[in-house]
């Protein structure tokens, strides 16, 4: 489905049962259309995370919290991923304070919810990623992110591997995360060293803790995208 609006062209994809990808060229766009919605579901921040609050005031505490002069989250950030559920509730919450890009997180909403349903026309949960483009690494990193949500066999393969990464090298990845921004709790964790083993390596990774374990979550991945 393409969206097309005067101020923002973007294009949602079914890139595997029950995922879809949005995507938008645009690092700007494609950060203000799902900013609020990933806030919502893993902000390290308690004061955004499973709450109400505007763009503006979501603006304003990111900016204090980063310590920097001016909004960064375009930047900081290049793809997105967020579980139906998820998305729906804080849709449901934020839509009459939102701005055009929540009009346009509606209309996408609506198609995965139609697309996602059973053949029996049960809904389904289903998974949306924001990527730049389809062939990119951010997408098969967020591709990863579906995966772990929508297929519990992917997950505990993915979860066994996690469980053989000694303690010390685990405890570096998951500061490593944190200090990059990323909540600490445990489903995040695990979710984004699954991710990221299976993509690609973050700058603050060491080679050779990424070298170490890549292997087996990297064929996990194989396997499943070749389903």
């Amino acid at each position: 489905m393409k969206i097309t609006h005067n101020l923002l062209k973007c294009e949602v994809v079914k890139v595997k049962p029950h995922i879809f990808a949005v995507i938008v060229k645009n690092d700007y766009d494609r950060a203000m259309l799902f900013c609020r919605y990933q806030e919502y579901y893993e902000s390290p921040y308690s004061e955004l995370y499973r709450k109400f609050f505007t763009l503006e005031e979501f603006m304003k505490i990111y900016i204090e919290k980063r310590n920097t002069s001016f909004f960064s989250y375009p930047i900081d950030w290049v793809g997105y991923n967020i579980p139906s559920e998820v998305l729906i509730e804080s849709y449901n919450l934020f839509k009459d304070t939102g701005s055009f890009y929540d009009e346009i997180m509606g209309q996408i909403i609506d198609f995965c919810e139609s697309e996602s349903k059973t053949k029996n026309g049960d809904k389904h949960k289903w998974y949306i990623i924001g990527a730049d483009k389809i062939n990119s690494k951010v997408l098969k990193h967020e591709i990863a992110h579906g995966y772990y949500y929508t297929s519990l066999e992917y997950r505990e393969k993915m979860d066994k591997h996690i469980s053989k990464i000694n303690e010390k090298d685990f405890l570096f990845l998951k500061e490593s995360l944190i200090y990059i921004g990323y909540r600490d709790e445990k489903d995040i964790i695990y979710d984004e060293i699954q991710a990221y083993m299976s993509s690609y390596k973050p700058s603050s990774w060491k080679d050779g803790v990424y070298k170490k374990y890549k292997k087996n979550f990297l064929q996990t991945f194989l396997e499943q995208i070749s389903i």
